[in-house]
């Protein structure tokens, strides 16, 4: 194909995503919200705290315009605002029960609109879409973005832990308190004993910002657990998710590990199956109604 079809082609997709886009922007606007506010309070609702600054770059907004919303939100009693180290120049700034409230019906108006759209196709054509979808968001992405793995810093491990309970309580609906605490002491039991030999914790990076993670940490001299294996939802599909996990692998096979095992749970059917592919072997299954939401958990075990 000649460079000037393929940007006739490019041009004419983006004219036509951009309909379908107001069609389901409208669905956003019946809330009350427009559509800036409602990516802010969407990327809010990301970790536990976050600044005007951080949010400002990564939806690329104009900082005054970001203040006044802010100022609104603050108002309408959607987040709350602390002042970080005395320093009344940076503010932290994080979702009320009421801000929540409101990210939730957001999502599930967003997450209705799609399902009324995809129901029309059928499951053979769902996952043409699916697969059609991926692969426009990998291609664009290579040409794009700027996308590394790095080993994790101490500024990562807030992020670790808060994308972690969003996403899990917005795609699990994991809630409870001891789900919580179960996530937030593991990965800082996993820094307060990490050892640089022995574990390791790789974070994915596009265009400097946090995207994903993945861990190994020491069991016994020849045996590491798999844990902490996230990305967010607009990395997925983009075949970084397997980046991630032959990372982890090339360090335990560097390391001389003999066994690796992990827990996951049944419906995280797309990680199961790169651990399938990878040689991990389910050995034990058990259900825990503890997080929220019934699931059955997983143990898949590794000899290498």
């Amino acid at each position: 194909m000649k460079e000037i079809d393929s940007i006739t082609e490019i041009r004419g997709f983006n004219r036509f995503y951009t309909s379908i886009l107001g069609l389901l922007d409208q669905h956003i606007l019946a809330s009350g919200y427009s559509l800036t506010e409602a990516r802010i309070i969407f990327e809010i609702s990301k970790t536990e705290y976050c600044t005007a600054s951080q949010l400002c770059s990564a939806l690329d907004i104009d900082r005054s315009y970001m203040s006044r919303i802010i100022k609104k939100f603050e108002k309408d009693g959607l987040i709350v605002r602390h002042t970080v180290n005395s320093d009344n120049r940076n503010m932290e700034i994080s979702l009320t029960v009421k801000g929540n409230k409101i990210f939730h019906e957001l999502n599930s108006r967003s997450n209705e609109q799609i399902r009324n759209i995809i129901t029309k196709l059928g499951r053979n054509d769902c996952e043409a879409l699916i697969h059609a979808m991926r692969s426009i968001k990998k291609y664009l992405s290579l040409a794009t973005k700027n996308i590394a793995i790095r080993s994790f810093q101490e500024d990562d491990i807030e992020y670790v832990i808060d994308r972690q309970l969003s996403l899990y309580e917005a795609e699990r609906q994991f809630t409870t308190a001891r789900w919580k605490k179960y996530l937030t002491q593991g990965v800082l039991e996993f820094v307060e004993r990490f050892d640089a030999e022995k574990d390791c914790m790789f974070i994915l990076e596009c265009n400097g910002s946090p995207a994903g993670c993945i861990a190994i940490t020491h069991i016994q001299n020849d045996t590491a657990q798999l844990r902490y294996f996230f990305l967010e939802p607009e990395m997925r599909g983009l075949n970084l998710g397997l980046s991630l996990l032959n990372k982890a692998l090339d360090f335990c096979r560097a390391q001389k590990y003999s066994h690796i095992f992990l827990w996951t749970v049944s419906a995280q059917e797309t990680a199961r199956k790169l651990y399938r592919d990878a040689g991990f072997k389910i050995t034990e299954t058990c259900q825990n109604n503890s997080w929220g939401s019934s699931v059955v958990e997983e143990k898949w075990d590794l000899e290498l």
